[in-house]
Parts: C-alpha cells; structure tokens; sequence
C-alpha cells in the first residue's frame, strides 16, 4: 500500500516552486530583491528539512546532505540582503541631515558589484540536479507522516528555541540577539505547519503579535548592527578620519544602545507572558 503524502508537503511544494522561480530569475540577471526572496525561501525550506530530520531521527545527515550543494549560494544570499540593508541606511541619512559619504558610498558600490558577480557565478555553474534531489527526498520522507510526530517535533524544536527567550541577567548581547531574531523565524514557521497538518498553534494570537512586534524592533536592531560593524571596517583601514564619518558612528552606537534595550523589555514580556 503506497503511503499517503503529509499535508505539510503543500508548503514545501509552495515555498520550493517560488524558490525555484527566483533561482531561474537570478539566473538570468542577478537581483537584490529577487535574491533576498530566494533567501526566505531558503530558509523555510532549511526549517522544513530539519523537520522532516527530527521526525525521521536515524536520518540525522538530511539537512547536510540536500543543502550542502545550496550553501554557498545560501550565504551569497544572506550577504546580498545585509550588503543592501547597509546601503539602504546610508541613503536614508542622505536624505534625512542632507549628508552624503561619498568614500563609503563608491566602497560599498565596489563590494556590491563585486558580491552579486560571485553569487551570480555560483548560481549559473550549479547543477539543476540539485534541485531534483532536494524535492524527491522531501517527497519521500515526507510520505506516513502521523499526525502525532509531527506534533512531537514541532513541539521539541520550538521548545529548544524558546530556551534563547530566557534572560537570566537580563541582559542581551549581539549572538543572543541573533539567536532569538532566528528563533522567532522558526516558531512562525513551525507553527504555520502545524496549522496545515491539522493542530491547534502552540501559542495563543496575543503571543504572536508580540512575536511579530519584537522582530520589527529586532530588525532595526540588526540593521543598525550590520551598518556600525560595517562601517567600522571601512574606518580602520582610513590614515585619518573626518568628523562626519566619527558622529555617523557616534550616532549608530548611541542607536545600538536605544535599540538593545527597547528589545530587552519586549524579550522579558514576550518570555513572562508564554510562562502564564
């Protein structure tokens, strides 16, 4: 008797044809905004085979082996996203104080065209193989699925991202940061598949909202982050530096400071109202 196919397959099915698509178009002329979708959808596909790894726990080599051929490209991608948030900050500024930072602007230019060269060149040499390969095994391990492991290990891989919530000192530093900002990413997702294989969420509307609230103020957080840490590097390798590039990253780590602790309170509460 041939095993039925988990409804949960549908969103792979959705998330791997869109991926597929953008994949095609930036083969064609490579993008930043195509880039960055392909990247979200890299990332629902990486949470939905880590998934299938836990349910199928003997299978602990199946998150390696169907992305290991997309990596590079994964973080090509991740690159192109943070290279784009950087040089959208300083247009903002230009356009909000009238100040333009003609050195950084030609650099992060230079980087830019050299980065989507790169991720362009890894894109057209891949083999389509690849593709095929990481449908088929989805496809596969995918079939008689019980509702109950996929209850089982929704509920275990959210529980281990929660454990990032749990501020002992109250203090966040930037991997904390990063680990919750992802751990949020990885909860939505797990939860919108249990919606489709029948569940009821883990959490109630309220604690989503909060969720969703705290990755906006994460965002600016890990912009903010990603331009300082960027900036940074570029003065360092400067003889001198004018005033203007010193108060831009004044003001970034005055920022940074604002941003951390606003995350800090909206951490605390989201953490104390899921203990309720």
């Amino acid at each position: 008797m041939q095993s039925k196919i988990s409804p949960i397959f549908r969103l792979f099915q959705q998330h791997f044809d869109g991926a597929k698509s953008a994949y095609s178009s930036l083969s064609k002329q490579y993008r930043g905004k195509k880039a960055i979708e392909l990247e979200t959808r890299f990332i629902f596909l990486e949470i939905y085979i880590d998934l299938l790894s836990r349910i199928h726990f003997k299978e602990d080599e199946l998150k390696f082996r169907l992305f290991s051929p997309f990596k590079k490209i994964f973080k090509g991608l991740k690159k192109t996203k943070h290279i784009k948030m950087i040089m959208g900050q300083v247009e903002a500024i230009k356009l909000k104080d009238n100040v333009v930072f003609n050195a950084y602007t030609k650099s992060l230019e230079a980087e830019k065209n050299n980065l989507y060269a790169e991720v362009y060149d890894l894109i057209v040499s891949a083999p389509l193989q690849v593709w095929d390969n990481l449908y088929e095994e989805a496809f596969q391990y995918s079939k008689g699925l019980k509702p109950l492991m996929i209850n089982t290990a929704t509920t275990q891989i959210i529980n281990e991202e929660l454990v990032f919530f749990n501020l002992d000192n109250g203090k966040l530093d930037s991997k904390s940061l990063k680990d919750i900002y992802e751990g949020i990413r990885v909860i939505t997702a797990l939860e919108n598949l249990r919606i489709e294989s029948g569940f009821n969420p883990i959490f109630v509307e309220e604690v989503h909202e909060r969720m969703k609230e705290l990755q906006k103020s994460m965002l600016l957080w890990y912009e903010n982050h990603l331009f300082m840490q960027h900036l940074t590097g570029f003065l360092a390798e400067k003889p001198e530096v004018s005033k203007k590039y010193l108060d831009l990253l004044a003001s970034l780590h005055a920022n940074k400071k604002l941003h951390t602790k606003k995350v800090e309170v909206q951490v605390k509460e989201l953490f104390d109202r899921i203990l309720e």
